[in-house]
């Protein structure tokens, strides 16, 4: 989880923030971070069940969906093998 903090930290912000402009803010933030985590090689669709997570902690079916995706990507990593770029 220590990749997403910042994300966590900013969907915080937005949830306990009541000043529309403020959120926007931090929104825009949020943008910036998922862009750069895209393009660092995070798994898009792993950080948008994230997103739509932490948005929304009271969403019990976003959190599952989320659970289960990881679950599958644990389950398909394959132990031991290395790829290589070259």
């Amino acid at each position: 989880m220590g990749v997403f903090s910042k994300l966590n930290n900013l969907y915080w912000q937005i949830r306990y923030t009541r000043i529309k402009s403020v959120k926007r803010k931090y929104y825009r933030y949020v943008a910036k971070e998922k862009k750069r985590l895209i393009e660092s090689g995070v798994d898009a669709e792993e950080l948008r069940l994230l997103c739509r997570h932490l948005s929304n902690l009271r969403n019990e079916q976003a959190e599952i969906r989320l659970e289960a995706y990881r679950k599958t990507l644990k389950e398909n990593r394959t132990p031991g093998v290395i790829f290589s770029t070259i």
